[in-house]
């Protein structure tokens, strides 16, 4: 079985074979780990461990960040090129509700995961922002398939992504604080 140390001035956790002379998160002298134990089943921990939420709510960022990017260079740039970057846009338009729906539904099972239900603050929390960017992607995916590219779409799907950027700010640093968060059991 792994035995793990702590951090003591950063919470860092790491498998104790693989202490070096510094922290590798705050860069302290290793004699800053004391050992720690996990205390979760083998079961929950494995699971955790896959960071299956964390890998999947980087997609809808890297969408919204290609949407905002490609519909503003679009609106600047002439053929061939304006054809290109709407191409990159529509693909990212298309995919963002599925994206977001994913990573709502993985953000579920890891909150349930580590903290046995889903009311705490910070999760409620969580989850309103969710639906707000889960209902932020259905509206940018409806507008561009009831309008297409117009520049008044395009504006508005701009504008609709910066709020989803926020939003994704929001659980972001928001889930960042919990990551090394679990309840006993």
């Amino acid at each position: 079985m792994k035995t793990f140390v702590k951090c003591k001035a950063c919470g860092f956790i790491m498998d104790a074979d693989h202490i070096k002379d510094v922290c590798p998160a705050c860069g302290l002298p290793k004699t800053v780990f004391e050992p720690y134990t996990k205390k979760i089943s083998p079961r929950r921990r494995f699971i955790i461990d896959q960071h299956i939420h964390p890998i999947c709510v980087h997609f809808p960022q890297v969408f919204i960040i290609v949407i905002m990017v490609m519909l503003s260079l679009a609106l600047w740039v002439g053929s061939p090129l304006r054809e290109e970057f709407l191409v990159a846009a529509k693909l990212s338009i298309l995919a963002l509700p599925f994206s977001v729906l994913l990573g709502f539904v993985t953000g579920l099972i890891d909150g349930k995961l580590r903290f046995k239900k889903l009311t705490t603050p910070l999760l409620v929390n969580k989850a309103k922002a969710g639906i707000i960017l889960l209902v932020l992607s259905i509206v940018i995916f409806s507008l561009y398939l009831i309008n297409g590219f117009t520049a008044t779409t395009m504006l508005l799907i701009i504008i609709l992504s910066f709020l989803s950027a926020a939003c994704g700010i929001f659980l972001g640093k928001t889930g960042s604080g919990m990551f090394n968060s679990l309840l006993p059991g």
